[in-house]
């Protein structure tokens, strides 16, 4: 698998805040403490890989693969579930309109979750709320950015609750999401199932390389 790196100058438009009010040098990389702490020897030793192979990553354990030709769905392109399907890794790609890409040049790295989550709450107007705000960090040099979000109820305590992180290769944008199609009955299972997406993070392939020299 080739991993592409970014240049310094790609970096500053991938790297600016969104209130657009500072950027991030090669040598001042925006790095936030990881959003949840990956789960040891959770992952097949197995890859699963994006269509256009450039994106390559390791898969829960158990985790079954859905064939995306009898079930498709709009930008997924990869999806694995639990056997009791009651979660799911899905793997989306963002469409890079003309729009989106000067999105990217002006906002970075943001501009993904923003177009992520504008997507999601198109399709159920007034019924998604963001639980954790957008986080730009690195796992093994690559950059990423991440965002959780909910089903928008007043019973906090039985809901689904999601969590997405976007990444780009370069080329093609992407976001990889642990889905919950249940609403777990112990709130404490959102936390091990976004652990279970770090590590799955920590494994991708094809992700961007954030480069410290001109």
């Amino acid at each position: 698998m080739t991993i592409r790196s970014i240049s310094a100058a790609q970096l500053l438009l991938l790297a600016t805040l969104a209130s657009g009010c500072a950027l991030f040098g090669p040598t001042a990389v925006p790095v936030s403490p990881l959003p949840y702490t990956p789960l040891p020897d959770a992952l097949e030793d197995a890859y699963f890989h994006s269509p256009a192979g450039d994106v390559a990553a390791r898969y829960p354990i158990g985790w079954l693969h859905v064939d995306m030709h009898t079930i498709p769905m709009e930008n997924v392109v990869q999806v694995y579930t639990d056997p009791e399907r009651e979660r799911a890794l899905v793997l989306a790609e963002l469409p890079a309109t003309a729009e989106f890409r000067r999105a990217v040049e002006r906002d970075g790295m943001n501009a993904l979750a923003e177009q992520s989550f504008r997507m999601k709450s198109g399709k159920l107007p007034g019924k998604l709320v963001i639980t954790r705000p957008t986080k730009l960090y690195t796992v093994k040099n690559k950059l990423f950015a991440s965002y959780d979000y909910a089903e928008n109820t007043l019973d906090t305590l039985c809901r689904k609750e999601q969590s997405v992180v976007l990444f780009t290769t370069g080329a093609r944008f992407y976001e990889l999401s642990m889905i919950e199609l249940v609403a777990p009955q112990d709130t404490t299972q959102h936390v091990l199932n976004f652990r279970l997406l770090a590590s799955v993070v920590a494994s991708l392939e094809g992700a961007a390389e954030v480069r410290d020299t001109l």
